[in-house]
């Protein structure tokens, strides 16, 4: 039978440094009948993500954690995750049988990782400790507790993962508790609120974004902005000339790159690359997170006439202002020439259909998929498909941006 389409999304896990280690898979099934369920249904949703939709696609070459239950243990279905790349999540609820022993056993044999999740000592949990290569905790489940449970595990010289860190005090306080990784959106918010008032160019930055974005900005205007600013000049043509789109001849200008990879790819690599300025010390992934957003943001909104796609784009790639400047979003939105409706999006002040749009895509992207509300099966493909092909451009254009 065929199955109906499913959402895909990844939470990644960064390294001390802001660098990605891994993602984790995290993915809305769909309703099967009642003789489906269980493992059947877990084993289908797993095929999906790796065959059709892959890991390359969702991840690039980091690695990617799998969560698995008892069932799904107790099958040959791990055998599936490609070996140095995968790593199979075992749920806290998995009782050690000799089956899933063997299970795991096999799988170390291979060089797929094996993690548990949620440890907290659990009676058992504990058998399971000797065949991990991470050990996730909970920092909320954890609270009060964090430091000792860190310190017993210390024996077992595996990296240990700080899943849940939604501040930069949790992260400052599990690394020094000599936590290896970090999961969470802790990278997405404000690290400290200062008062100083954000500099001219930066004002002048975030305004060629939103002019850039603007549906009316031809493209001999879009090539003439970009044009009176010779850093991003030479950026942009780097990127054109990448392997990301091979040509047969050579960009040589930025009108030859509006015209041969179109208004839309330019508009976004070059909002991409000039927010890459005003969070020069920031994680890359802050950028991911926001390029994603705004093809988001664009995708639910692909029947909704009131807004343009330029509009929704801008509004997911501001959407992290707060966090690549280190100031409250009211802060910001008050000093930049943005519009009202961009204004009220962004700050929450007000109900707005814009804000509604944000709100459920940030949903989408810590997998809380309630908050997405019902979709149909259309707009779940519209979504899957935008959300692949945001990772993949923005993996392949801070690839090539980064220095090298």
């Amino acid at each position: 039978m065929s199955l109906r389409p499913m959402t895909f999304a990844r939470q990644p896990i960064l390294a001390a440094d802001g660098t990605v280690f891994a993602y984790e898979l995290l993915y809305r099934g769909i309703r099967l009948a009642a003789q489906d369920a269980g493992t059947t249904m877990s084993a289908r949703v797993l095929c999906e993500a790796l065959g059709a939709v892959g890991f390359q696609n969702l991840a690039g070459a980091a690695r990617v954690f799998v969560n698995f239950d008892q069932a799904l243990l107790e099958t040959n279905m791990a055998g599936l995750l490609p070996p140095g790349q995968g790593v199979v999540e075992i749920l806290e609820t998995v009782e050690p049988t000799p089956q899933v022993f063997k299970t795991l056993t096999e799988l170390r044999r291979r060089g797929i990782g094996i993690a548990m999740d949620d440890f907290l000592f659990q009676p058992n949990a504990v058998p399971f400790l000797p065949h991990v290569d991470f050990v996730k905790i909970d920092v909320l489940a954890a609270a009060g507790q964090i430091d000792s449970v860190a310190h017993q595990l210390e024996h077992l010289h595996v990296p240990l993962i700080a899943e849940k860190v939604e501040t930069h005090e949790q992260f400052k306080s599990c690394r020094e508790l000599g936590f290896t990784y970090f999961q969470g959106y802790f990278f997405t918010r404000p690290q400290e609120l200062t008062a100083r008032r954000i500099s001219a160019s930066e004002i002048a930055v975030v305004a060629l974004i939103a002019e850039l974005q603007k549906p009316q900005t031809e493209a001999a205007e879009i090539a003439e902005k970009i044009g009176a600013d010779l850093a991003l000049v030479h950026q942009i043509l780097k990127l054109a000339n990448s392997a990301a789109y091979r040509r047969t001849r050579a960009v040589s200008s930025i009108e030859d790159a509006v015209i041969l990879l179109g208004q839309e790819v330019i508009r976004q690599w070059a909002s991409l690359l000039l927010l890459s300025r005003l969070g020069n010390r920031k994680p890359l992934e802050l950028l991911a997170v926001a390029l994603i957003r705004g093809r988001m943001c664009q995708a639910l909104a692909v029947t909704d006439r009131r807004f343009g796609s330029g509009e929704l784009l801008t509004v997911g790639l501001l959407s992290v202002l707060d966090a690549l400047l280190d100031r409250p979003m009211d802060a910001l939105v008050a000093e930049l020439p943005l519009s009202q409706s961009l204004r009220d999006a962004l700050c929450g002040h007000v109900s707005c259909p814009m804000r509604d749009i944000l709100c459920r895509v940030i949903a989408y992207e810590s997998g809380n998929w309630s908050g997405l509300g019902p979709l149909t099966a259309a707009e779940q493909v519209t979504l899957t498909d935008a959300f692949i092909g945001a990772a993949q451009f923005a993996r392949a254009a801070l690839g090539e941006a980064a220095p090298h």
